[in-house]
């Protein structure tokens, strides 16, 4: 079943003065000419929306159960429905299929927060960007739903709701779903995301997806993904080529111990982007980099998917982003 994501809520919502968009310059209120500006700022990257792919109840093929070994790989994803890039270097999951549902989010006064980047400790590297970029953009610490107007709710895929402290998602199917904040679209950030991976088991997931270029509908953007057992990924996905979308792997499955697996760890994920410039931290640690070009700009969320038959639910307990980061 197709179906638009309504949005003339949200802007009525935004010209009657609410405070959705995130103040990033100081922790006080939007006067009204700066409401004005942000409004438009956010109204201009807003294109004509494309409807909504279907999605099919389960996915084509398991992946392989040995660790990545072999180079890139692009694919025209099969029929129907659009599903994550296959291939023989993955290890053990379930082929993710994207869900591209972002409800309105409920309408908020509430400035956003900037507090001081945490002091670096013993165990951080010189290299982490959050010890050394200074005061973030903007922090929210996820105490409730309002400082940057995050959707809650459930559907069919995902569930979000925020209590003890977090934000709690979880996915309800084996397909992937993200939520986007009402925060407006970046360029060169640095995006960094605190979650407690939970009661979690193999390939469980959760990650950032960034540079949405279009808010309203967002079928394209690059996802970050982590899993239970210590792997990531960076793919993008492009939903709007016809005529079943397509997804590029861009880092392929890889292990790394800089990731904290199993059960109730707390990873810091990172990813910063300059220009065509993608690079991907852990825990303060570099993993990896490449260069795309494809999304220049865009906005950013989170997402989580279940990789077995039951739901699975992360704990994010921070987000915060710096803009104009030096690599």
């Amino acid at each position: 079943m197709k179906k638009v994501i309504p949005f003339i809520v949200v802007l009525a919502l935004l010209l009657s003065g609410c405070n959705l968009l995130t103040n990033t310059q100081a922790n006080k209120p939007l006067s009204d000419s700066e409401m004005a500006t942000r409004v438009a700022e956010l109204l201009a990257t807003m294109t004509t929306p494309t409807l909504q792919l279907d999605f099919p109840t389960s996915a084509p093929q398991a992946l392989p159960t040995i660790a990545p070994t072999q180079a890139q790989t692009e694919v025209v994803l099969p029929t129907i429905t659009p599903v994550v890039v296959i291939s023989t270097e993955v290890p053990t999951s379930t082929p993710v299929p994207p869900v591209v549902n972002t409800p309105e989010p409920t309408a908020t006064n509430t400035p956003v927060v900037v507090v001081n980047p945490p002091t670096p400790t013993a165990t951080s590297p010189a290299s982490d960007p959050a010890s050394r970029l200074g005061t973030p953009s903007s922090v929210d610490d996820m105490a409730n739903a309002d400082n940057w107007g995050w959707p809650t709710g459930s559907d069919q895929y995902i569930s979000l709701e925020f209590g003890d402290g977090s934000m709690k998602m979880t996915g309800l199917t084996s397909l992937a779903g993200w939520r986007l904040p009402m925060v407006v679209q970046q360029i060169n950030t640095y995006i960094e995301m605190t979650a407690n991976s939970g009661t979690c088991s193999d390939k469980d997931s959760y990650g950032i997806i960034f540079r949405v270029p279009v808010f309203k509908e967002p079928t394209q953007g690059y996802l970050f993904e982590v899993t239970c057992d210590g792997y990531y990924r960076l793919w993008k996905w492009d939903g709007n080529v016809k005529p079943n979308g397509l997804a590029t792997s861009l880092i392929t499955w890889k292990q790394s111990t800089d990731l904290l697996k199993g059960k109730n760890q707390v990873n810091r994920l990172g990813v910063m982007t300059v220009d065509n410039r993608i690079i991907l931290y852990a825990n303060g640690i570099k993993l990896g980099e490449v260069n795309d070009s494809s999304f220049p700009a865009g906005f950013f969320g989170t997402f989580v998917r279940s990789g077995t038959a039951s739901a699975y639910t992360v704990s994010i307990d921070q987000m915060r982003f710096w803009e104009n980061p030096t690599p």
